[in-house]
């Protein structure tokens, strides 16, 4: 759900942020990190500091490319999809040499991941011993304030405007290359959100490779939920359904789970044919009028 807000942000501007997995990485480290040195706080202020610096990060790492693609006019999709391959191989080079768990450097098969976070820091969980926490809270509010800013709000018009038709938002005063610029931006900051709730509220430490393609399904998340949210939230569990399903019945039956993936796929196109085909025109349009 959170990646899916974090790719509707920028999809709904005209802004293809291809960074989001990335910045799912960095805000898991950051997240890591402050909730592991940083002692001494009350749970409700450890974990809104965790959280609050991961957005920073996030955003911070997509500031470039944002400023690029607003006011130079160069492609966010190249710049964004590179710098994510850049974070997660420097946050994989962080931990391994500077942050790493000293309790697993005597082990055989060492893993890169950092110490545990302070109990502080840790989300609670919903129904113990199962994993859902107080993260889903988190998703939904975030849902609600951005079903208010869409609909609601001058500036979430005139950011579904930039993304529909950019020169008559122009025409009628926007500011689009501001529109733009924060968009991706703001994209950045929740996609590092979903990385620091998975940290904090599944691992409770920094392991490398936690993500397990968040930033990618997000953007199957938000196409399948056409980018609206209220359908976001149904189109993200039904994603977590369908893959959490998967590997369940790898484990259980004969069925491969590559299989399943193949099932999985066909059904996301088929779901996502018409969103994919809808933003494919827009992106087309702003780059005819630009």
């Amino acid at each position: 759900m959170l990646t899916g807000i974090a790719a509707a942000i920028s999809f709904k501007a005209g802004m293809f942020n291809m960074g989001i997995e990335g910045c799912v990485y960095l805000g898991g480290l950051t997240a890591a990190l402050v909730g592991t040195y940083i002692k001494g706080l009350p749970a409700v202020l450890h974990i809104s500091l965790a959280m609050l610096a991961a957005m920073l990060v996030g955003s911070l790492w997509l500031y470039i490319p944002a400023k690029l693609r607003a006011y130079r006019g160069v492609n966010e999709v190249i710049t964004t999809w590179m710098l994510s391959y850049i974070a997660i191989l420097l946050c994989q080079f962080l931990v391994a040499q500077v942050f790493q768990d000293p309790n697993d450097l005597a082990q055989a098969a060492q893993q890169v991941r950092t110490p545990y976070v302070q109990a502080t820091a840790k989300l609670a969980q919903i129904i113990p011993p199962y994993q859902l926490n107080t993260s889903l809270f988190i998703a939904i509010g975030l849902v609600i304030i951005f079903y208010i800013f869409s609909s609601k709000m001058t500036f979430g018009y005139e950011h579904t405007m930039t993304g529909l038709a950019p020169d008559f938002a122009q025409y009628g005063g926007v500011d689009i290359a501001k529109v733009r610029f924060y968009s991706i931006i703001i994209s950045g900051a929740v996609g590092a959100l979903a990385g620091a709730t998975e940290i904090l509220g599944v691992h409770y430490r920094y392991i490398h490779g936690f993500s397990n393609d968040l930033g990618p399904s997000g953007i199957l998340v938000a196409l399948m939920g056409r980018l609206n949210p209220m359908g976001i939230p149904f189109s993200g569990i039904f994603m977590g359904a369908m893959q959490n399903g998967a590997r369940g019945m790898a484990r259980t039956s004969n069925v491969s789970l590559d299989t399943v993936r193949i099932i999985i796929a066909v059904v996301v196109i088929c779901i996502t044919a018409e969103g994919l085909y809808e933003l494919l025109k827009i992106k087309s349009k702003v780059r005819e009028e630009e």
